[in-house]
C-alpha cells in the first residue's frame, strides 16, 4: 500500500523521491510495481468492458495487429520490449529529471515520434533528422537558456509531470482508427497508458532511468515471451509420431 501512496502522491505533485535499495528490496519494489500495474490494467479494462456492455461505446480494434502481421515473433518482440521501451522511457520519463542532455534526448525521441507517427516517414530518414536537431540543440542552447528551463522545471513540477505523461498516453491512440467514437471515449481509451506511465514515472524518478526501462521492457515483452514459448512448445509436441 505504501508504494500505491507514493504513486498518489506522484499524481498530486509531479515529485517522487530518489529511494536507495538493496538487491532484496529492490527485488521486491519491482514485484509490488508490476502487482500495481497488472491492477490497474485488470481495473481499466474492466471500466472499458462495463461501458462496452452497456452499449456505450465500442472497445475499438488495435491496429498493431494488422501493421505485425508480417512480422516475425522476434521482430515484434524486438520492437515492443526493447525499441519502444528504450525511446518512450528516453524521451517521456528521462526529462522528469532536468538536464541539458535530459532535454535534448527528450527532443530528439519526441521528433522521432511525430515524424514517425504524423509523417510516417521511414525509420532511417527520422534518426537523421533527430541526430540532426539534437546536435543543433547542443551547439545553440546557451546558459541563460538553460537556466531558464532549469527554474521552470524546478518550479512547475507537476506541469512537467502531466505534460510528458499525456503527450505518451494521448499519442497510442495512433493504435486505433480515429473515428469521432475515439476521440470522444479516448480518456478511457488511454487510461491504461497514463496509469502505466504514473508508474514508469515513479520508477524513473525514485530509482532511475536505467530501471524503468528494464521494467518497461519487462512489462511489455513478457506476455508475448510466453506466447512464444507457448506456440514453440506446441509445435514440438504436435509433431508427427
Amino acid at each position: 500500500m505504501s508504494e500505491l501512496k507514493n504513486i498518489w502522491n506522484l499524481a498530486k505533485t509531479g515529485f517522487a523521491d530518489k529511494k536507495e535499495r538493496s538487491k532484496k528490496e529492490l527485488v521486491f519494489f519491482l514485484i509490488k510495481m508490476f502487482l500495481i500495474l497488472v491492477f490497474f490494467k485488470i481495473s481499466t479494462f474492466g471500466i472499458a468492458y462495463f461501458l462496452e456492455s452497456l452499449d456505450i461505446f465500442e472497445i475499438p480494434a488495435n491496429l498493431n495487429r494488422g501493421r505485425f502481421r508480417n512480422s516475425s515473433d522476434f521482430e515484434v518482440l524486438f520492437l515492443i520490449a526493447v525499441y519502444a521501451p528504450i525511446v518512450e522511457e528516453l524521451t517521456f520519463r528521462l526529462p522528469l529529471k532536468f538536464s541539458k542532455w535530459n532535454l535534448i534526448i527528450s527532443a530528439m525521441g519526441l521528433n522521432l515520434a511525430i515524424l514517425k507517427i504524423f509523417g510516417e516517414i521511414e525509420y532511417l530518414y527520422c534518426f537523421i533528422i533527430s541526430a540532426a536537431i539534437g546536435i543543433t540543440l547542443y551547439l545553440f542552447l546557451k546558459q541563460n537558456t538553460i537556466e531558464l528551463f532549469q527554474k521552470f522545471w524546478t518550479n512547475n513540477k507537476l506541469i512537467v509531470f502531466y505534460f510528458f505523461l499525456l503527450i505518451f498516453s494521448f499519442l497510442h491512440l495512433k493504435n486505433y482508427e480515429l473515428t469521432a467514437e475515439v476521440l470522444l471515449f479516448s480518456p478511457v481509451i488511454i487510461l491504461p497508458r497514463i496509469l502505466g506511465a504514473m508508474v514508469y514515472s515513479y520508477i524513473r524518478l525514485s530509482s532511475g532511468i536505467l530501471l524503468a526501462i528494464c521494467f518497461h521492457a519487462f512489462n511489455n515483452g513478457i506476455f508475448k515471451i510466453i506466447t512464444i514459448i507457448s506456440d514453440y512448445t506446441n509445435g514440438i509436441f504436435s509433431l508427427p509420431v
